[in-house]
C-alpha cells in the first residue's frame, strides 16, 4: 500500500469517525474530504547552522471533496520553526488549496521535533504534521574587506579594479554560495560554490562603469552556507567626459530567444546630434538592425542560440569626431510569459505609456502624472517635514515599546501579496548584508502569497493574525516596537476600466494604513509602491495584474497618499488635527517602467525579469534588481536616512 493510499484511507477514516459525532450520513460527509502534502505527515531539514534560516518546506492542505472546506486554526511550535506563509481561519472550494511554508532557524546545536497542527472544520481529529530539524554548531567566521567603495569615473569609462577580500578567520569550513551585484558594477573571478577552510581568502576585482554623471549605488554581497551574508556597500559617480564616448553599459539589456527587441545605445561628450553605425565587420544576431540614432529594434530569428554575442558600434557627432566600443548582447531562453510584449501602449492609440516618474505634469487618459499632485516626484514641503520629524524621533524601542537605546529594536515591516514577499525577501537578504544599515534595525516580512489589496484593508482578515502571531515574534519582536512599513499591493482587475479600478484600489490602500496604526502603534511612516512592468503576463492564462492594471496602480497610491496630503480626516496623523488614525503617508520607490523601453533613468524590466506566469519577479534575476530598488530608496530618502543607516 503507497504511503498516499493509506494518507487517503486515514482522511475517509477521519472524515467518517466526525460525521458519526456530528450524526451527519457518510454519504454527505464524504462530499467533504481533504488531502494534506506531504502524505507522510513529516518534514525533516538536515543539519542547520545556528542562527542560519533553512530552505523552507511546505505543508498543504487540499480540498478534494465537493463542498468547501474551513481550515479554522494552525499553531507550529516550538519556536525554531518559523512560519513564511500561511494563515487560518480559511475556507477552501472544492479543489482549492492552502499552503503553509515553514522553515527551521535552529537557536542551539541540537536536535528539535515539534509539529504544525492543522483544525478543520468539521474533523474532530486534528492533523499533525512533524516536524525535525537539527542544528550544528559553527566555528566559521566571515570577514570582508572593505566594506564600503567610492567610485568616480568619467562617464562611458570603467574604472581600475578595487580588489574586495573574503576571508574565513574562523576554526571550521565554510562555503562560498553566492556573489551578488548589480550594473553598473561589476565583479569578476567568480566561481561557485567554494568551499573556504580555515585561513582562506579570496579576492574579487570591483569595477564602475559610469553610464552617465548620475550616482548609482549597489550592494555587493556574498552568501554562504553556514554565516550570515556579508557584504560592500557601492558608490560610483560620473563625471562628464571630455570628448565623445560611448555611455551605454557594455553588457546591454538581456534579450529573449525569438523574441522582440528593444536597446537604445546613449553617447555623452559630443557636439550636436549624433549617428550610430556598427563597426566594419561587425553584425548583430539575426532579426535584429542597429538605427543611426541608435536604437537597436527587432525580432531574434528563431537560430539564435542562447548565448553572448559581443559586437563593436561606432558613434560620430556633428563635428565628425567618432568613437567606438565593444558591446555584447545576451540572449537567453524564454521564462515561458509574453515576451513579445516588450512595451505597452496607452489604450486605444500607438503611444507608449511614459511611467509617472517621467510623464510629469503630461497627462495619462486625462490623469496627470507625477508622484505628487502638479506633476512632481517630490513631496510637497510641509508633508516633507512633518516625515522628516516623524524620521528624527524614531529611536530603538523595547518589547513594550519604551525607549531603550541599548538593547532596543526599530522594526520596518513588509506588507503586500506574493510578489511583494519575494521582493522583500530579497531586499532583506540585501540589506543584512550592507555594512551602512542601523544594526539595530529588524526586518519583518509579513506579506502574503496570494493575498490581495481588499484582505489586508479588512481588520479582521487572518492574514493578520498570522502577521502578529508568528511573522513578527518570531523575528524576535514584538508589534510595539515597529516603527515603519513598507506597502506594495494590488487587486485583481475588476471592471478592467479606469480609473474605476483604481478608486477600489485607493480605498483599500488607505485601509491597510488604518490597520497599520491599529496593529503597531509606534509605527510613523508607512512608505507605498505600486506594480512593476506586467506586460509579460499580458495573454498568459488567469493574469491578476497585467498590462496597464499595473501601470495604473500608481494612481492609486498616488491618491491614496494625496488624500492624506489634502486633509481627509481618516487618515489624519497629526495628534493636533484630531484623533491619529493613521502613519504618515509616503511614496517608497517607484520601480514600473515600460518593459525595454527606458526611462529616464534608464531602468527597464525584461522578460528575464518576470516568471513564467509575466506577474512575479524571476528569481534571482527578478527579484534581485527590485530588491535593490528597495534598498537604495531607504538608503538614499530623506525621511528614511536617520532611522535606517547606521549612525
Amino acid at each position: 500500500m503507497t504511503a498516499l493510499l493509506r494518507q487517503f484511507r486515514r482522511i475517509v477514516y477521519v472524515c467518517l469517525v466526525s460525521c458519526v459525532t456530528l450524526g451527519v450520513s457518510a454519504t454527505s460527509c464524504l462530499a467533504q474530504s481533504y488531502v494534506v502534502a506531504p502524505s507522510s505527515l513529516q518534514v525533516t531539514w538536515g543539519q542547520i547552522a545556528v542562527g542560519m534560516p533553512s530552505n523552507g518546506s511546505t505543508v498543504s492542505v487540499t480540498n478534494t471533496g465537493k463542498t468547501s472546506l474551513t481550515v479554522t486554526s494552525f499553531s507550529i511550535t516550538p519556536s525554531e520553526f518559523h512560519l513564511i506563509d500561511g494563515y487560518a481561519p480559511t475556507t477552501l472550494n472544492p479543489g482549492g488549496s492552502i499552503a503553509y511554508q515553514i522553515n527551521f532557524v535552529p537557536d542551539a546545536a541540537q536536535v528539535f521535533n515539534g509539529n504544525i497542527t492543522l483544525t478543520i472544520d468539521g474533523v474532530t481529529t486534528p492533523v499533525v504534521v512533524n516536524l525535525t530539524g537539527t542544528g550544528k554548531k559553527t566555528l566559521a567566521v566571515g570577514q570582508v574587506t572593505p566594506t564600503t567603495i567610492a567610485f568616480s569615473q568619467p562617464v562611458g569609462t570603467t574604472s581600475a579594479p578595487t580588489t574586495v577580500s573574503v576571508s574565513n578567520t574562523g576554526k571550521s569550513s565554510m562555503t562560498l554560495n553566492a556573489v551578488t551585484i548589480d550594473p553598473p558594477f561589476s565583479v569578476t573571478g567568480v566561481t561557485v560554490p567554494m568551499i573556504m577552510k580555515p585561513g582562506t581568502t579570496l579576492t574579487f576585482p570591483v569595477t564602475f562603469f559610469a553610464p552617465s554623471t548620475s550616482t548609482y549605488l549597489s550592494t555587493l554581497y556574498f552568501t554562504f552556507d553556514n554565516i550570515p551574508a556579508k557584504g560592500v556597500s557601492l558608490t560610483g559617480t560620473g563625471v562628464a567626459p571630455s570628448s565623445l564616448t560611448v555611455a551605454s553599459y557594455p553588457t546591454l539589456t538581456t534579450s529573449t530567444q525569438s523574441s522582440a527587441y528593444l536597446s537604445t545605445l546613449q553617447a555623452a561628450g559630443g557636439t550636436g546630434s549624433v549617428t550610430w553605425s556598427l563597426a566594419d565587420g561587425s553584425s548583430l544576431p539575426s532579426g535584429l538592425t542597429l538605427s543611426s540614432s541608435g536604437t537597436i529594434s527587432g525580432t531574434l530569428a528563431s537560430s539564435v542560440t542562447v548565448g553572448n554575442y559581443p559586437f563593436t558600434v561606432q558613434v560620430t557627432d556633428s563635428t565628425n569626431a567618432a568613437a567606438t566600443a565593444q558591446l555584447t548582447l545576451p540572449v537567453a531562453a524564454s521564462p515561458g510569459s509574453n515576451c513579445n510584449s516588450i512595451t505597452f501602449n496607452v489604450p486605444g492609440t500607438s503611444t507608449p505609456i511614459i511611467p509617472l516618474t517621467d510623464l510629469g505634469t503630461g497627462t495619462y487618459q486625462g490623469y496627470q502624472g507625477g508622484l505628487y499632485s502638479g506633476g512632481s516626484n517630490q513631496r510637497p514641503p510641509g508633508n516633507e517635514a512633518d516625515g522628516l520629524a516623524f524620521a528624527n524621533a524614531i529611536q530603538p524601542l523595547d518589547a513594550n515599546g519604551n525607549p531603550d537605546p541599548v538593547n532596543g529594536k526599530e522594526v520596518l515591516i513588509g506588507i503586500g501579496m506574493s510578489a511583494a514577499h519575494t521582493d522583500f525577501d530579497g531586499f532583506m537578504l540585501a540589506a543584512k548584508a550592507d555594512p551602512t544599515v542601523n544594526p539595530k534595525l529588524v526586518l519583518v516580512n509579513a506579506a502574503m502569497n496570494g493575498v490581495l489589496g481588499t484582505r489586508y484593508a479588512d481588520p479582521t482578515d487572518s492574514v493578520w493574525s498570522a502577521d502578529l502571531n508568528y511573522m513578527v515574534p518570531q523575528a524576535g519582536v514584538t508589534s510595539n516596537q515597529v516603527v515603519a512599513a513598507w506597502v506594495s499591493e494590488s487587486d485583481a482587475i475588476i471592471s478592467g476600466t479606469f480609473p474605476t479600478d483604481m478608486g477600489k484600489l485607493k480605498g483599500q490602500l488607505q485601509g491597510i494604513a488604518q490597520n497599520l496604526h491599529k496593529y503597531f502603534p509606534n509605527l510613523k511612516l508607512a512608505y507605498y509602491s505600486s506594480r512593476y512592468y506586467t506586460g509579460y503576463s499580458n495573454g498568459i492564462l488567469h493574469p491578476a495584474n497585467d498590462e496597464p492594471y499595473a501601470f495604473e496602480s500608481g494612481f492609486a497610491v498616488k491618491n491614496a497618499i494625496q488624500d492624506q496630503i489634502n486633509g481627509l480626516p481618516a487618515l489624519n496623523y497629526n495628534p493636533a488635527n484630531g484623533p491619529v488614525l493613521a502613519p504618515w503617508m509616503s511614496w517608497g520607490p517607484y520601480y514600473w517602467a515600460n518593459g525595454l523601453l527606458a526611462r529616464n533613468d534608464g531602468l527597464v524590466f525584461t522578460c528575464q525579469d518576470a516568471k513564467a506566469d509575466g506577474n512575479h519577479p524571476s528569481i534571482p534575476t527578478g527579484k534581485q534588481k527590485d530588491a535593490q530598488q528597495i534598498l537604495n530608496f531607504f538608503k538614499t530618502d530623506e525621511t528614511a536616512t536617520p532611522w535606517f543607516l547606521a549612525h
